[in-house]
């Protein structure tokens, strides 16, 4: 018999809260990270029922987790039970990373870095005084819009069925920061005018995911316009109506798997003190799309 030495008491644990989680390939990509990366540590799923939620914290903080990723539905919910956060997270209103140091628990919000990076690097696009519309207002929304305002777009323009959250985020971007956020209902007449002004079209809904593919957040069929680039969050399918759409028309498209990754890594960077090499980025990148 072989003895399994993989897991010692030098082990640090991280992990990721949610319900549910069965669909998550946070654990494939951190514990991929750690094998890469020669690091002792294991990541492991927790799933959390919300009445469980603060006794949840309290036990990772108590078992000293070195750190642990927040998602759906709790990403708002945790912040009642952290210390201190991050700019991002703050104007967010959301945690999707939280570090633990010495029994003080560091919220952060690396969708906001995953976000760009992955727009940058996929669509070699720059933002700055760019003119963003965002489809949707839940808590991706918001990260977008946080993040593009950082990289200085001049205008974010947000499209949703309900209007009082598309508010609340053009707020958080009216208060804040240089650029201007303005908001429609979806079934405004000037929709269809916003849409063909802006450079860029990011669908922050899960309109299209698996198995809902035929789902779109855009009515077509739809005129874009000649060099705007569709983005969308939904990384499964690879490519939804959305941005299938889009590539009849000639337009540069990108999913959200890179999304996904990038804002991943920079979790684990934050936990580990490390920096990912890139060489390993890209081939975690190349992996994940192929599954």
């Amino acid at each position: 018999m072989r003895i399994i030495s993989g897991v010692t008491g030098k082990t640090k644990l991280l992990g990721v809260i949610g319900n549910p989680l069965s669909h998550s390939i946070s654990p494939q990509l951190h514990n991929t990270l750690s094998k890469h990366m020669n690091i002792d540590a294991v990541y492991v799923p927790f799933e959390v029922k919300k009445e469980n939620l603060s006794d949840a914290i309290k036990g990772l903080r108590a078992l000293n987790v070195a750190g642990f990723n927040v998602t759906i539905p709790y990403k708002n919910d945790v912040m009642e039970y952290i210390d201190e956060f991050s700019r991002e997270a703050e104007l967010i209103g959301a945690v999707n990373t939280v570090k633990n140091e010495n029994g003080k628990l560091y919220g952060y919000n690396t969708d906001v870095s995953g976000f760009v990076r992955s727009f940058k690097e996929e669509s070699g696009m720059d933002l700055k005084g760019k003119k963003a519309v965002l489809l949707g207002a839940g808590g991706a929304s918001r990260a977008i819009a946080v993040g593009l305002a950082f990289e200085g777009v001049s205008r974010i323009s947000i499209i949703n069925r309900t209007i009082s959250k598309a508010e609340q985020i053009a707020n958080i971007i009216n208060n804040n920061t240089l650029t201007v956020a303005e908001c429609f209902c979806t079934n405004d007449l000037k929709v269809p005018e916003v849409l063909r002004e802006g450079d860029i079209i990011i669908n922050t809904t899960s309109l299209g995911m698996f198995p809902d593919i035929e789902g779109t957040p855009v009515n077509f069929p739809f005129e874009f316009t000649k060099g705007q680039v569709l983005y969308d969050v939904i990384y499964n399918p690879a490519k939804t109506r959305f941005l299938m759409e889009g590539e009849k028309q000639g337009l540069k498209t990108v999913n959200g798997l890179g999304m996904l990754i990038y804002q991943g890594i920079q979790a684990y960077e934050i936990w580990m003190d490390v920096k990912v090499p890139e060489r390993l980025i890209k081939n975690l990148y190349r992996a994940f799309s192929e599954l």
